[in-house]
């Protein structure tokens, strides 16, 4: 049973789409749907942009959409020069094919004879959306990662007319007529077909990791600390998901950030446990968070650590009542205070110092007055002399 579970979940993150450069719809994860990105108008949505790495050449990209630019006609991809002399068309849409990667998000292929695009989905809940150029990182291989609300699983809506493609590995999926609603965030999955998964109650909401200097299975050098929901600061990791740190050198490295999270394996019917990987796109580190359902008890959570499982990926394991598809309810909403040392320590100042003027004046009002006495001399007293 365990090899056929094993063997499903390898088909499943390999199972790759052809044939539309605007869509990919995976058996479990969801829809990537980028039609509402591209322009129409023959431009590029993504326009010169220079790559991270500073070098010369600028590309332009437009989802879905072929466009024209300088020398390149009818493409999705084109790289110029500054001086605008030279252009070369780097893909067409009707060349493109979908992916996962080793951090199962998807990545849209593009090939142009010996030419390679590939242009990763990052989950980002901005209103503004980006595309960021590695550049050229081996000879005639290009790489791209586009970061929108439409590169989450079912993040943006469908066309008007739904794509159509074909799968090159042997799973196959129902056609639906209807699509379930699904949104999330950092603390809390909802599909309407089975409910929601929500960790808020878990996460610590005062900057502190819930999870804290955790050992691993396997000994190691490493404290581990994870916090769900809400980010969290300890040592030299500063608003994270996940921290690890060096119990010799005292140094911490971030694992995880609660920014650009996404959920894996989030059919409740396919027998495998959800899971929520918090990835660093500026260091290529990523944190996956496995949640197995527990309902015996409705107070204990339980983390374990597995730790780093290839190069740049740690993974835990998180037990927990809220694992489960509606197993506890949304965190009520309300502020929270987090007082220091010395915040208290200059309220309780304050309080002391207050008090003392308050009696000092007291003390000043009740003090009692001289008595004076006045004698009233009459014309008619008469003056006695000796």
């Amino acid at each position: 049973m365990q090899s056929l579970t094993l063997l499903l979940t390898v088909v499943l993150f390999t199972a790759t789409l052809a044939d539309d450069s605007c869509g990919f719809n995976h058996p479990i994860y969801g829809v990537i749907d980028l039609a509402s990105l591209g322009l129409r108008d023959g431009r590029a949505r993504f326009q010169d942009v220079s790559p991270a790495s500073g070098l010369d050449y600028l590309y332009s990209f437009n989802p879905c959409y072929s466009f024209r630019e300088e020398t390149c006609q009818n493409v999705a991809v084109c790289q110029i020069s500054p001086d605008r002399r030279f252009s070369f068309e780097l893909a067409r849409q009707g060349s493109s094919s979908w992916s996962l990667d080793t951090s199962y998000r998807p990545t849209l292929n593009y090939t142009s004879g010996s030419k390679t695009v590939l242009i990763t989905m990052v989950c980002s809940s901005a209103d503004e959306d980006s595309l960021e150029v590695l550049g050229e990182t081996r000879s005639n291989y290009y790489t791209m990662q586009l970061r929108s609300r439409c590169a989450c699983w079912n993040g943006c809506g469908s066309r008007s007319s739904p794509f159509t493609t074909k799968l090159t590995s042997r799973v196959t999926t129902k056609p639906t007529t209807t699509r379930p609603s699904i949104y999330y965030n950092s603390c809390r999955y909802h599909d309407s077909r089975y409910g929601s998964i929500d960790l808020s109650t878990i996460g610590n909401t005062n900057g502190k990791s819930v999870f804290k200097d955790v050992n691993s299975l396997y000994p190691n050098a490493y404290l581990w600390s994870y916090n769900p929901c809400y980010s969290f600061s300890e040592h030299q990791c500063n608003n994270v998901a996940g921290c690890q740190i060096d119990k010799t050198n005292h140094i911490s490295y971030p694992i995880g950030y609660q920014n650009f999270v996404y959920w894996l394996n989030m059919n409740a019917t396919s027998g495998l446990n959800p899971t929520i990987v918090y990835p660093i796109t500026t260091s290529n580190r990523l944190l996956k968070v496995e949640l197995i359902c527990d309902r015996t008890s409705s107070a204990n959570h339980h983390l374990q650590v597995v730790g780093e499982t290839a190069v740049g990926e740690y993974y835990m394991r998180l037990t927990s009542p809220c694992a489960c598809w509606n197993g506890c309810k949304e965190r009520p909403s309300r502020p929270s205070f987090d007082w220091n040392v010395w915040t208290i320590i200059g309220i309780v100042g304050s309080v002391v110092f207050l008090l003392v003027v308050i009696m000092m004046t007291c003390l000043f009002c009740s003090k009692p007055k001289r008595q004076r006495f006045y004698t009233v001399m009459s014309e008619k007293t008469p003056i006695l002399k000796y």
